[in-house]
């Protein structure tokens, strides 16, 4: 059996490097990731999801597919999984969408997102939107732990052990630094773009979707998850992880994943 070909989309703010926590697995090098924060930022949200799937399909010209995305890359892997449909005709083509954001049309969830702030902010001013990247970049370059402090200060579930840990911390400050550097552009990008997608664009995902979310999330709710299983029209899978939170659940998604692709490439 012949392992899929891979590719993984980090969250925001995020970086490959998040392949880290599940360091075990030595062979993620193999793995298609581009680092969104910083890849073609010249570009605008709909001309980088062009150059990106000519990117994967550059990568992989043939085989299946697998697209792995978690939080908002689950967000970039729908959008990008539209566009391999229409142009990788014949192709099988799978969704792994981890923590994943659901169009915030859906429901009432910015309340009760830790970070609900910054999405409401982007949503109804981008301009202090841009503001506020820019101040995390400066606290980022000149005192990390405490934006890091400051972003795990609500951590529930899973995710307050593990951001007790000096090997998660590590990870974090790590892809926080090559987010924000410079004008975070890349992150920006992204998160402006989600705020403005409907619930419409669902409909048009037609890979085979697994989703993989903690009951104790609070950047993305459960309820997130909820209507993305309601309005997926190929949904065939949906793991819950009882008492797992954002990045815990990513930990457990990815491990049970690049474990199963192991398994294939040996099989």
């Amino acid at each position: 059996m012949t392992a899929q070909n891979l590719v993984y989309f980090h969250g925001q703010p995020g970086s490959p490097e998040e392949l880290r926590l599940v360091s075990r697995h030595r062979d993620i090098a193999s793995i298609f990731a581009p680092d969104r924060s910083a890849d073609r930022t010249d570009l605008s949200f709909e001309g980088y999801l062009d150059a990106l799937t000519s990117d994967i399909l550059a990568a992989f010209p043939s085989g299946s597919l697998r697209l792995v995305g978690f939080s908002m890359g689950a967000f970039v892997a729908m959008e990008v999984s539209i566009r391999l449909a229409a142009l990788a005709l014949g192709r099988d083509i799978k969704l792994d969408l981890i923590s994943a954001p659901a169009p915030l049309e859906t429901g009432n969830y910015l309340p009760h997102m830790a970070g609900g702030v910054v999405f409401n902010l982007a949503k109804s001013a981008p301009w202090a939107f841009k503001l506020m990247t820019r101040l995390q970049a400066k606290l980022a370059a000149a005192a990390p732990q405490m934006l890091y402090r400051q972003l795990f200060s609500t951590a529930a579930g899973g995710d307050k052990a593990l951001a007790e840990t000096a090997e998660f911390e590590a990870v974090i400050l790590a892809l926080l630094g090559k987010t924000l550097r410079g004008e975070a552009m890349g992150y920006r990008r992204e998160v402006l773009a989600f705020v403005r997608s409907s619930a419409g664009r669902l409909s048009k995902v037609t890979a085979q979707v697994t989703l993989w979310q903690g009951t104790a999330d609070n950047w993305t709710p459960a309820a997130m998850a909820d209507a993305l299983s309601h309005h997926l029209p190929n949904l065939v899978d949906d793991h819950r992880f009882s008492g797992l939170s954002h990045y815990s659940t990513l930990i457990a998604a990815l491990t049970e994943i690049l474990e199963g692709q192991t398994t294939a490439s040996s099989g």
